[in-house]
């Protein structure tokens, strides 16, 4: 998936069990870390791979489930020693993320293409790996059906974050508001 799909799919699962759950939409700053939960294992293992060649594979360190599980969990005692509320939030955005990686495999019966979540346990295969880094590839790009599609999804759920109240843009506001006007001595 690419960023934008990783991020729908996560907002739409949060806002759901958030409205499930509560009978409310879902708050900042659960929308903040579900956003930044969804991208952080391609933040973490596409460009420590493609760009500067430490990782085997863009799917490898922070795609699979053990370590993945450790990040959850230092994110989550980070967020509580910090008193900050939402990691439950960081944790459904981080684990939607390979359930987007992972769920066209699966329905498809190519089950060696999953060996990334069980890695190091289980091995990578390197064949299809870009020989670009991160940004060229980004920038190589081509619009096909995958990502057509991914885009028309996140349209769809940015409408739906708006009939949400757009939450977190009033507490960006205002804490960009405090930042630039200051009282008058």
């Amino acid at each position: 998936m690419w960023p934008w799909g990783h991020l729908a799919l996560a907002y739409v699962l949060y806002s759901s069990l958030t409205r499930l759950r509560y009978r409310l939409p879902p708050t900042w700053p659960g929308v903040a870390l579900v956003a930044f939960g969804s991208q952080v294992p391609d933040l973490v293992d596409k460009p420590l791979s493609w760009t500067l060649g430490v990782l085997p594979t863009g799917r490898s360190f922070a795609h699979s489930l053990v370590f993945g599980t450790a990040i959850v969990v230092s994110v989550a005692l980070l967020l509580r020693r910090l008193d900050l509320p939402g990691e439950r939030a960081f944790a459904l955005g981080y684990y939607s993320h390979l359930v987007g990686d992972s769920y066209g495999a699966a329905l498809a019966g190519r089950f060696h293409e999953l060996n990334f979540l069980l890695w190091p346990v289980l091995p990578l295969d390197t064949a299809d790996e870009p020989t670009v880094g991160i940004i060229q590839y980004l920038l190589n790009a081509q619009l096909n059906g995958q990502m057509a599609f991914e885009i028309g999804l996140a349209g769809l759920v940015f409408v739906w974050w708006v009939l949400d109240g757009a939450p977190g843009v009033a507490a960006v506001w205002n804490a960009m508001r405090r930042r630039l006007v200051r009282p008058a001595s």
